[in-house]
């Protein structure tokens, strides 16, 4: 028997008690990743960083799901673009892990283990959105870095920095927001089958590779950042020296000009 799985990511992170009581003629199978029983074949795992895994999946259920948690939420949008899909063959002659598709003994195969493989088919395609986040924060800084290395300034207005600035911190905030997405299941401590399965779908899906680089270019845009803030902090201090020295300069041509007349009347 193949089960289907497949992951819709929701940009907004969900609240599972709230849902849950949107499903209350469903049974709930389990509360932390929110796992809800829709038939006997079919499960879906909702879980706190907006990823929900439905298995197996059927576009109608699919649809009925995602209509109901969307009521629950600020921001109802379903990044699409990031959904992934996995294969899962129950009855296979031995365990293994290719070509996107896992294979389980039917003898071996508990209702944990398809939990821990939706759990990490959620975080990785929560960790792609995060990707694609910071993958999209990382050109708007290129302009700065090409003024600063070719003519040694940055010329761009301050309001286009800010909102370039204001779209990296969101970004960072919202990676570092997610970092519990990255916990170990505890289930991985009471079983070796289980911790074994856990520790070959997190080199299939290459996830501490993807974290290790996430992190390096969530470091290189708060450096950048830092920059940019000295940058726009020398600005203003420059501007005030400016607008002191036109003061004092106002000042000195107006006492020059109220001593000419005084000359000029004395006379």
């Amino acid at each position: 028997m193949k089960l289907s799985f497949k992951a819709w990511y929701f940009r907004s992170t969900i609240d599972e008690l709230r849902v849950s009581k949107k499903f209350q003629e469903y049974t709930i199978e389990f509360h932390d990743p929110l796992v809800i029983k829709i038939s006997e074949l079919q499960r879906v795992m909702i879980t706190s960083f907006g990823a929900v895994v439905f298995y197996s999946f059927d576009e109608k259920i699919a649809q009925l799901v995602s209509s109901r948690i969307i009521e629950t939420l600020t921001d109802p949008f379903v990044e699409k673009e990031v959904e992934d899909r996995l294969i899962v063959e129950i009855g296979a002659p031995e365990d293994k892990i290719q070509y996107n598709e896992v294979h389980l003994k039917e003898s071996g195969t508990t209702s944990t283990q398809l939990r821990i493989i939706a759990m990490l088919l959620a975080q990785s395609v929560a960790l792609d959105h995060l990707e694609r986040q910071t993958d999209n924060a990382l050109p708007g800084f290129n302009q700065y870095l090409e003024q600063l290395s070719t003519e040694g300034k940055i010329s761009i207005s301050s309001r286009k920095i800010l909102k370039n600035i204001g779209f990296a911190m969101q970004t960072r905030y919202t990676v570092l927001g997610n970092v519990a997405l990255f916990d170990k299941p505890a289930e991985t401590w009471d079983s070796e089958a289980i911790e074994n399965l856990y520790q070959e779908l997190l080199d299939f899906f290459d996830i501490p590779e993807r974290q290790k680089v996430l992190s390096t270019k969530l470091d290189f845009i708060n450096e950048t950042t830092t920059i940019l803030f000295q940058v726009l902090s020398a600005r203003k201090s420059h501007k005030l020296e400016w607008i002191v020295i036109i003061l004092i300069a106002i000042e000195i041509v107006g006492i020059g000009f109220v001593e000419l007349i005084d000359f000029f009347v004395g006379r």
